[in-house]
């Protein structure tokens, strides 16, 4: 069977990961994992979504690293089409779903409110990253997200997850954690979202429930 580094390197090859993406990839991916509150690994009852996979960090390598069900979200064709021949090939297809669609699309169909845990890496700024991932969650559910590394820790959350405007969408800053030197934070679904939310994506661009310095989650 195929081994999730070399699809990883096949991604390389195919421009879908910088050489440095995916030498950190796996080591990367598996931080999302050190997430205390985080249901446990071995459920395969657990529902999880990966918004903008790309070449498959970290969606497709949390999926070989769990025994979730998980549903990876990829706008690009070609991207999309790689992710399906990568999971065929790791032998991940009974219970990793691939979606060509918007993540906009995804927030309003059968897995709204559903899914025990969203990742993103890289997938938009902030506010737009939150918006797309709060309503899939169901109450309680988090949102796992990749974050810059940070001097203040305390003016990186309130700059880049305010709390009011997370307030507008159901969810609750859990905090951060460090792992192999890079930096994570969860965002837990405490509250119903809106029926309004998630916009369409140029609608959130054009203005976003908050700024923050166009920094990408």
């Amino acid at each position: 069977m195929t081994s999730v580094e070399e699809i990883i390197d096949a991604a390389t090859a195919e421009g879908y990961l910088t050489p440095a993406a995916a030498m950190e990839g796996p080591a990367h991916s598996a931080g999302f994992l050190a997430f205390s509150d985080l249901p446990r690994s071995d459920d395969p009852q657990v529902g999880a979504v990966d918004l903008g996979t790309g070449g498959g960090v970290p969606g497709l390598v949390l999926a070989t690293r769990t025994a979730w069900r998980w549903t990876l979200v990829e706008r690009g064709e070609r991207r999309t089409t790689f992710l399906r021949w990568a999971v065929r090939k790791l032998g991940l297809d009974d219970r990793v779903e691939v979606l060509h669609e918007d993540a906009v699309e995804v927030a309003r169909g059968p897995l709204r409110g559903c899914v025990d845990v969203v990742t993103a890496r890289g997938f938009a700024p902030p506010a737009l990253t939150a918006e797309c991932a709060a309503p899939l969650l169901e109450i309680g559910g988090f949102l796992l997200v990749s974050e810059p590394p940070f001097q203040d820790d305390l003016v990186s959350s309130s700059s880049r997850w305010p709390v009011d405007g997370l307030a507008d969408l159901g969810l609750w800053d859990v905090g951060n954690w460090r792992s192999e030197g890079a930096t994570y934070r969860a965002l837990c679904r405490v509250e119903e979202c809106p029926d309004r939310f998630p916009r369409r994506f140029n609608r959130q661009a054009d203005d976003p429930l908050w700024i923050t310095d166009g920094d990408l989650s």
